[in-house]
C-alpha cells in the first residue's frame, strides 16, 4: 500500500511539471506574450556581432515576470529591457551572438523562464551561417557613448573576402532605417591579395536619445546579404530619473504622487510638460533655470479598470534638445 501510494504522488508531480494548466496555472497568455520565438539572421561574416531582440508584450491583466534565462552556448549573450512588465507595456529580451569561433550553420539562443502569470519554460532561438572567406574588423559598428554635439560622430570597420573568386565584389549596401548614413568603399588588398573594404556610418541628429540599434546590409556579386550590426548609446543633455514610474495596484478614483527628477549639467528651464492622459498630472517644482527639476506626478485613477499607461514629454530651453520621455504605469482594480 505504501508503494502504490509512492507511486501515485509521483505520477501527481510529473502531471502538474508537464501540464500547468491542469493545476490551474494557464499559460494561455503565452503565444500573445511570445509574438516571435525565432530568428535566422542568414549569411553572415565570420567575427561580425549580432543583434535580435524578441518582443515580450502584456496583453492580460496582470503583471509578466521574467525569472532568470539560459543561453544555449558560449557565444550567446542575454539583456531584458525589464523583468517585471506591467499589463498594456512591452520589452524587449536581446540577444547577441558572437561569431567569432565558429563557422558554418551555427545554431544559439536562450531558454527564457517566467514565474508569473504561470511557470513556464520558453526557448527563444537564433541560426545563422557563418562564412570563413568573408570576415569583420570589428564584428560591428559601435558609436560607444555619444553626447549629442554639432559634428555628428562616426565609425567604420574593414570587410575582408579571402575566398577563391577573384572577382568577388559587394555591389550594393542599405541601412535599416533613416537614424544612420552609410558608405562603403574598396580600401585596397590584404597582404595575400585579398580586396578589402571600409564601411563607415554616421548617426544623424534625429536619433532619439538612449540605446540605439540599427543595420546595414551588404550585398555580394553573389547574390548573398550581409548583415551588420550598429549600436550606440547616445546621451542627452536632460535625464529624467527615473524614466519608468509604475503606481501599482491603484483603486478607481484614487490619487497617487511620485516625484521625479529632471536634470543636467548645467541650469535650465523647463517649457513644457505635457502627458499622453489627462489622467496624469505634472507640475514642475523648480521654476525658473535650475541644474535638477523636481516633478511631481500625480496618477487619479480612471473609474474603468484595467491596466493604465501615459507617457510624460519634458520640453526644455536646451537649443537642439530633444523632448526627455518618461512612461508611467498602473493597474486599476478594486
Amino acid at each position: 500500500m505504501r508503494s502504490m501510494r509512492y507511486y501515485g504522488c509521483l505520477t501527481v508531480l510529473m502531471l502538474a511539471a508537464s501540464h500547468p494548466a491542469a493545476f490551474g496555472q494557464g499559460y494561455e497568455w503565452l503565444d500573445a506574450a511570445l509574438p516571435e520565438r525565432s530568428f535566422d539572421f542568414g549569411t553572415v561574416a565570420r567575427g561580425s556581432q549580432l543583434r535580435h531582440a524578441f518582443p515580450v508584450v502584456n496583453r492580460g491583466t496582470q503583471d509578466i515576470k521574467i525569472l532568470e534565462w539560459r543561453t544555449k552556448c558560449g557565444c550567446t549573450d542575454v539583456k531584458a529591457g525589464a523583468k517585471t512588465i506591467p499589463p498594456g507595456t512591452q520589452t524587449t529580451v536581446e540577444v547577441t551572438v558572437d561569431t567569432t569561433r565558429f563557422l558554418g550553420h551555427k545554431p544559439s539562443g536562450l531558454t527564457l523562464i517566467f514565474e508569473s502569470p504561470s511557470y513556464v519554460q520558453v526557448d527563444l532561438n537564433t541560426s545563422c551561417y557563418i562564412r570563413g572567406d568573408i570576415v569583420t574588423s570589428p564584428g560591428q559598428l559601435d558609436f560607444g557613448i555619444v553626447r549629442r554635439s554639432s559634428t555628428p560622430p562616426t565609425t567604420s570597420l574593414n570587410l575582408t573576402y579571402a575566398g577563391g573568386r577573384p572577382d568577388w565584389a559587394v555591389t550594393a549596401m542599405h541601412t535599416q532605417t533613416d537614424r544612420i548614413e552609410a558608405t562603403f568603399r574598396e580600401a585596397g588588398r590584404s597582404p595575400e591579395g585579398h580586396p578589402v573594404y571600409t564601411l563607415s556610418a554616421s548617426l544623424k541628429s534625429s536619433v532619439p536619445n538612449g540605446y540605439v540599434k540599427d543595420e546595414v546590409t551588404l550585398e555580394t556579386n553573389e547574390g548573398e546579404k550581409i548583415p551588420i550590426s550598429v549600436v550606440a548609446n547616445v546621451q542627452g543633455a536632460v535625464a529624467v530619473t527615473p524614466a519608468i514610474v509604475n503606481f501599482g495596484q491603484v483603486k478607481p478614483g484614487q490619487s497617487v504622487t511620485k516625484t521625479v527628477l529632471v536634470r543636467s549639467d548645467k541650469p535650465f528651464s523647463i517649457t513644457k510638460l505635457a502627458t499622453t492622459k489627462d489622467d496624469l498630472q505634472t507640475d514642475d517644482q523648480a521654476k525658473g533655470p535650475q541644474a535638477v527639476h523636481q516633478v511631481k506626478l500625480t496618477l487619479k485613477a480612471p473609474a474603468d479598470p484595467g491596466a493604465f499607461h501615459s507617457v510624460m514629454t519634458v520640453k526644455t530651453d536646451i537649443p537642439d534638445e530633444p523632448e526627455a520621455v518618461l512612461k508611467a504605469f498602473a493597474t486599476v482594480g478594486p
